[in-house]
């Protein structure tokens, strides 16, 4: 059993496929929160749709989500990025800093239950976001560019 909810997030990345790298240095950087809430608002429209009812939604949801980091150059040169997991009572934990590797399955992994990916991601910079949420019947994806200390709607 994990001793601590950062041991646990440690080990759900790691068994997502990821290599934690630790904690970084949050200062002047956009809260996970403040991610959160500029991805998964209420006048938020996706990047990209995966329909649950997919046999192989999984693998799509993160074919998507690697596609729209490497576009928005969320994913550092080196791999390197920051991630919040939604689920598994990790909500008040800060950003974890990973590593992508190529054999990581995120959909599959950082969910909220059975079918329900939650989790949002940044560049180290706070630059552009990326988050994975389950609405309904789909699960979105929606790229963002958060402001610290600003949410939507101010």
């Amino acid at each position: 059993m994990p001793a601590s909810s950062e041991d646990a997030r440690r080990l759900l990345l790691e068994a997502a496929g990821l290599t934690v790298l630790g904690a970084p240095d949050e200062a002047g950087l956009p809260s996970p929160g403040e991610v959160w809430q500029s991805v998964a608002g209420f006048l938020v429209e996706p990047d990209a749709t995966v329909p649950l009812s997919t046999s192989d939604w999984a693998a799509q949801v993160d074919e998507h989500w690697l596609r729209l980091s490497r576009e928005s150059e969320l994913l550092a040169p080196d791999g390197t990025f920051l991630i919040h997991v939604g689920g598994h009572g990790m909500g008040r934990l800060g950003w974890a800093l990973v590593r992508w590797n190529d054999d990581a399955h995120l959909a599959a992994h950082l969910t909220d239950g059975p079918q329900q990916p939650e989790f949002v991601a940044m560049a180290r910079d706070g630059h552009t976001s990326c988050g994975v949420t389950t609405e309904e019947y789909d699960v979105w994806l929606v790229r963002s560019t958060p402001v610290p200390g600003k949410a939507p709607g101010n």
